[in-house]
C-alpha cells in the first residue's frame, strides 16, 4: 500500500532547514510524481533515522507525519 509522509529537517552540508517535503514508501521511478521529493522511505526507516545525522541521506529528518495526496 502506497503511503505518503511530509518530512521536515535540514541539509547536512549547510544546515539549511526544509519543511513539509513529500516522500513515499514506494520506489517506482516509472510513475514519478512531480510533487514527491524522495521515493522509497518506509515509515519504519523514517523512525529509525529520525534526528540521526549519521545516515546515508544528504539530509536529516527531524519530524514527519502521514499525509495523503488528495
Amino acid at each position: 500500500m502506497r503511503e505518503y509522509f511530509l518530512i521536515s529537517g535540514y541539509w547536512k552540508d549547510d544546515k539549511s532547514e526544509f519543511s513539509d517535503y513529500l516522500v513515499t514508501n514506494f520506489d517506482d521511478a516509472e510513475e514519478e510524481e512531480d510533487n514527491v521529493f524522495y521515493y522509497g522511505l518506509e515509515e519504519t526507516e523514517i523512525k529509525s533515522i529520525l534526528n540521526e545525522e549519521d545516515n546515508i541521506l544528504d539530509f536529516v529528518i527531524t519530524s514527519y507525519r502521514k499525509t495523503t495526496t488528495d
